[in-house]
């Protein structure tokens, strides 16, 4: 049999567990906070499985491969990024996310600040930011289920869609977390059966790294192939911001059972990740580059084709599935991410409760999925004609979110003087500066192109709200008791 056929058989196996799960999770969905936080049921153990998925995605793989392969050494730069802006979460914003008992990025920044237009705007930004990743990941898995299956880019990209949105809309939450485990051990496979026989084809990590400096000279150093000092260091930027901010992460605290929990379960998650991107990324991108590079019709396309050079067909076959079936771990919790912002952030708490409207649960459980099948259709279609290569895509994503959110969560977390106004202000300035800047960026713009969008998204950001806050009303006092102990409210009391 060919790839096409195997794939059909392995990638069937795979889609008859996913729809599995969705139908018996789906019969637990009974209020809004089993579909969005899975009732907050979860241990240490399944915790960190689940983070671990959301971070080592297929989509982190794919495209990591693809920019590690086309640039060398710089790759190396979202691994300080990931751990740092893991202990950022983990020093700052845990505890206090967890015990506040919120379900969406929405409530913190609606309830720390007492204003229920930041989080409106909020509730649009995690909108417009899960759309652009999700073209991201709905592309990789295009490229994925291409290799696999043998259909069209856009049949592939379609069939994808269709299964996440489906598990998602039905599971909610204990879904995402349930098919994250298994895309996990899927994952898993697809790299402990493609690694013995890459070593075999370009050796060990020494060698691989040499050969492919040998072909791609400056592959091995700090700035890569193509980068200069100013890029370099923007997107180190990016990616720490993206991690500290990064929604998925931050919202799957809220799942844990409590704050210790959401506490451990980072650093582990942190460490275990950092292990698997060497291999992942670094290595695989240099063993690309050595067997693959030429003849590629985009960098996308090189951790399947290393597959189908190193590999049978029943095996590629097998991780090609496992790859793919990675690709979802992210994507399914942006998509919940997104229900959760129509029925919860806008429809709930930003029309009903203001105007007094009581309605039953099921009228936001089906708010929710409506939500969500109508999200993932707009990325489906936006990503037929999308030709970034993925993790660009990635970036400008991570980058609308860290803009908006990081100063208001840093300084909203860490100091109660930080006042509405000011991260209301932060917010939409860090956020509509990061859109322009992208889209002088795709547009060709030099000047823009020199510096990634996240680096003027952050500057304004950061300028408003330390310019607004002495300037503007604080917080009420009932919002703050929620968020600081009355130890630390009487050390930041005025002297």
């Amino acid at each position: 049999m060919g790839t096409g056929t195997i794939g059909f058989v392995v990638f069937g196996l795979y889609l008859l567990t996913m729809v599995l799960i969705g139908l018996l999770t789906a019969r637990q969905q009974s209020r809004a906070e089993d579909l969005w936080v899975a009732g907050r049921r979860f241990g240490l153990p399944v915790m960190v499985l689940s983070l671990m998925a959301a971070v080592m995605h297929g989509g982190s793989i794919l495209s990591g491969v693809a920019f590690a392969g086309a640039f060398g050494g710089v790759a190396i730069l979202p691994f300080i990024s990931f751990a740092a802006g893991f202990l950022v979460i983990l020093l700052f914003f845990a505890r206090k996310l967890r015990v506040m008992g919120a379900f969406t990025i929405s409530d913190y920044m609606g309830e720390r600040f007492a204003s229920p237009p930041l989080r409106a705007f909020t509730a649009i930004v995690v909108l417009t930011s899960s759309v652009v990743y999700l073209i991201a990941q709905i592309r990789g898995m295009g490229f994925l289920l291409e290799s696999l299956l043998g259909l069209s880019p856009q049949t592939s990209m379609a069939i994808g869609t269709c299964l996440f949105v489906f598990y998602v809309a039905l599971g909610g939450m204990l879904a995402v977390i349930w098919t994250n485990i298994a895309q996990f051990v899927f994952m898993w496979i697809g790299l402990l059966v493609t690694m013995p026989a890459v070593v075999g084809t370009v050796g060990g990590w020494t060698e691989t790294l040499q050969q492919a400096e040998a072909v791609a000279p400056g592959w091995t150093s700090v700035l890569g192939t193509s980068w200069n000092w100013t890029y370099l260091l923007s997107w180190w930027l990016v990616w720490f911001v993206a991690y500290a901010t990064r929604i998925e992460l931050i919202t799957k605290v809220f799942v844990a059972r409590d704050a210790n929990i959401a506490r451990f379960a980072l650093p582990t998650t942190c460490l275990l990740v950092i292990g698997f991107l060497l291999y992942g990324n670094l290595y695989l991108g240099a063993a690309a580059r050595i067997t693959v590079w030429e003849g590629l019709r985009t960098p996308d396309q090189a951790f399947p084709e290393l597959l189908r050079f190193v590999l049978s067909p029943a095996l590629t076959a097998v991780a090609l599935t496992g790859i793919a079936s990675a690709a979802m771990s992210t994507t399914d919790s942006l998509l919940l991410l997104s229900g959760a912002a129509v029925a919860h952030d806008l429809l709930r708490k930003g029309y009903d409760e203001p105007r007094g409207i009581v309605r039953d649960e099921r009228t936001y459980l089906i708010a929710s999925r409506a939500a969500i099948v109508a999200v993932g259709a707009i990325a489906f279609l936006a990503a037929l004609r999308t030709p970034e290569l993925i993790l660009a895509i990635v970036s400008y994503a991570v980058a609308m979110v860290g803009a908006a959110f990081f100063f208001p969560l840093l300084f909203g977390l860490t100091s109660r003087r930080t006042t509405p106004a000011a991260a209301l202000a932060s917010s939409v300035g860090g956020f509509a500066t990061t859109v322009v800047w992208t889209a002088m960026t795709l547009a060709g713009s030099p000047t823009a192109a020199a510096v990634h969008p996240i680096v003027p998204g952050l500057a304004v950001g950061l300028v408003l709200i330390l310019a607004i806050t002495p300037l503007s009303r604080p917080t009420p006092a009932p919002a703050l008791a929620r968020f600081f102990s009355d130890r630390e409210r009487a050390g930041a009391a005025p002297r």
